[in-house]
């Protein structure tokens, strides 16, 4: 028996330590918890607005398309107006020129406004330069269109002679709703 109380193998193992009670212990924030703040609501009415802006360049759009050689003629008018010297295609190809030109800037504005207006949600500083930029041009696109149509504005209602402006009027809505500052309402 005394090999065996030697034999450190022998040995049974010793029961583990009981664990000591953990202390209570609390933890208070430095700051004190905000609740989240509710979103503006604003990004989207610029956003409402905007596509209301696009909807109407497209329905102008489309009914200037649906009298293309009406409105065409109209221009021509104007262009021809302006130098008497020119030929009748240089006329003609001026006035389908200005026509599409105008098209092709109305839809290369809608697409940067939207960009803008996504950039905006996520508060890119940049976004609101941009969108700045973009109403302005649009603005004075729509406008400037306006007199480029100004001959054939008694055609289709006269939808030519105010519907440029009706889209300058929701381009600068969009724009200043899309431009304010940010409010963020708390619950």
């Amino acid at each position: 028996m005394a090999e065996e109380q030697n034999d450190p193998t022998s040995r049974r193992p010793m029961p583990p330590r009981p664990q000591p009670p953990r202390p209570d212990v609390a933890v208070e924030p430095l700051r004190p918890r905000q609740e989240e703040p509710t979103p503006s609501v604003l990004p989207k009415v610029a956003t409402a607005l905007w596509a209301l802006t696009a909807a109407l360049v497209l329905a102008l759009a489309a009914a200037i398309g649906l009298n293309w050689e009406s409105v065409l003629t109209g221009v021509e008018t104007a262009v021809s107006q302006q130098d008497s010297t020119a030929s009748a295609a240089d006329v003609r190809n001026t006035a389908s020129a200005t026509l599409l030109s105008s098209g092709a800037a109305a839809a290369v504005l809608m697409l940067l406004g939207f960009v803008a207006l996504n950039l905006l949600r996520g508060a890119a500083t940049s976004s609101k330069v941009l969108m700045g930029a973009v109403g302005i041009l649009t603005i004075g696109a729509a406008v400037t269109f306006s007199t480029f149509v100004s001959d054939a504005s008694a055609l289709l209602g006269g939808v030519l002679q105010w519907g440029p402006f009706v889209v300058a009027g929701t381009a600068a809505a969009a724009t200043v709703v899309a431009l304010l500052p940010r409010v963020s309402s708390r619950q």
